[in-house]
């Protein structure tokens, strides 16, 4: 095991920003692409989209959503959080010996735009449940490096045995509704459909609630959702993000880019890729190649769930090795959305949310993967956009002014 080492927070201070920030664009890009199912269709549909009979561009933007993206950018963002937040810890107690109170403030305030974002834009926000993973982190911080690194592994093997468990439970057979009513909307919809997101009758509810509203409906099964996968974070894949954050702050105390600890960086690429990327296009083919049966399917999610962040892990070693050698492509512009992650993050749901919404363009349930992904890449590249435009006049976004205001308790 590399021993932790004391890095001065002064010392190649700006490249290590700049590895992070273009990290953190990066991972972006790839959360808005996966996100786009979860925008545009019901969530159990979007849930499922690799189990479709697609064709043609639809069935190979599948293929490459699955395969490069799902699961992979969460988890380097879930390893940048824990980096982040061991990297500020570090400097405020060199600084002041203290840190738990600004960082507890930063959490609330991360809460409170995620409960802003979940509740009134969309229901897939993370900002809350990184909140929460980040108040426990006030605590698991001051445990010894090794064993955080330690719990970390032990918290993505527990995320792999909830994967297991949570596609077995495909085994317990669904409730049929016979004729059911589709004509029933919101709330009275939710309760014909026993609150089971795979009823027709919720299916149906719901695409015409978020396309059309009005917008009590469209509210009540945004707040019904959220409180879904609020509560199938905890029990499930938030363990694959807490592991993953236990994890990013183990890499900033043995000085993960720093410029000596390189041969690091080269070991997560080449094991990382080696593993990750044919473990993952293997996974991806099996889903795409027809019905598998559920023992079968939950097995391969629980692999899913470790060589993602295995993947995940050499795609920062090949990003990281990338910045530190001025290689990388699009630095700047990927620099500059990093450097507003969260103004950048919420502008994603803003545009894709329009494109989708009753109030916007109304184009739920509408469009296939592959034209997802377009329009994936298309709200990126007006997000980084945005962020390059901004950053010419101002140093920090304004939801970072916001939150680095309530964090320092002064104004910036």
């Amino acid at each position: 095991m590399t021993e932790p080492r004391t890095s001065s927070p002064s010392v190649h201070r700006s490249s290590r920003i700049e590895s992070l920030d273009v990290l953190r664009g990066l991972a972006l890009f790839g959360i808005v692409v996966v996100n786009a199912w979860f925008f545009s269709f019901p969530i159990m549909d979007a849930a499922g989209q690799v189990d479709i009979d697609a064709s043609g561009m639809d069935s190979a933007a599948i293929f490459v959503v699955t395969a490069f993206f799902q699961f992979k950018f969460i988890s380097i963002f879930s390893v940048l959080f824990g980096f982040g937040i061991a990297m500020q810890r570090s400097r405020l107690i060199e600084r002041t010996g203290r840190a738990a109170g600004f960082l507890a403030r930063r959490m609330m305030i991360l809460a409170m735009f995620g409960l802003l974002h979940a509740l009134g834009l969309w229901f897939g926000d993370i900002l809350f449940q990184y909140a929460i993973v980040g108040m426990l982190m006030i605590l698991l911080i001051q445990i010894p490096s090794g064993i955080r690194l330690a719990l970390g592994i032990v918290c993505l093997a527990v995320s792999m045995l909830a994967a297991l468990g949570f596609g077995l439970l495909a085994m317990i057979p669904s409730a049929v509704v016979e004729d059911p009513d589709l004509t029933l909307q919101g709330f009275a919809a939710m309760q014909a459909a026993n609150f089971d997101p795979a009823s027709p009758i919720w299916i149906n509810a719901e695409i015409a609630a978020v396309r059309d509203g009005p917008f009590a409906d469209a509210f009540m099964f945004r707040a019904v959702t959220w409180i879904f996968a609020t509560l199938l974070f905890f029990f499930a894949y938030g363990w694959h993000v807490l592991g993953l954050v236990l994890v990013g702050s183990w890499f900033h105390d043995v000085g993960l880019l720093d410029p000596d600890r390189r041969w690091l960086l080269r070991r997560l690429a080449i094991w990382g890729v080696a593993i990750g990327l044919p473990a993952e296009m293997l996974i991806a083919f099996a889903r795409l190649s027809g019905d598998l049966e559920i023992g079968l399917r939950s097995a391969m999610d629980a692999v899913h769930d470790l060589t993602s962040a295995v993947l995940a892990l050499g795609i920062i070693g090949v990003v990281g090795l990338a910045c530190a050698s001025r290689r990388m492509p699009l630095a700047n512009g990927l620099a500059s959305v990093g450097r507003m992650s969260l103004s950048a993050y919420l502008l994603e749901s803003v545009l894709f949310v329009g494109f989708v919404s009753f109030w916007g363009l109304g184009q739920f349930n509408e469009h296939g993967p592959a034209a997802l992904f377009l329009a994936s890449i298309i709200v990126y590249s007006l997000v980084a956009t945005a962020c390059i435009v901004w950053q010419r006049r101002f140093k920090l976004g304004p939801l970072e002014w916001i939150w680095r205001w309530g964090s320092y308790l002064r104004r910036p």
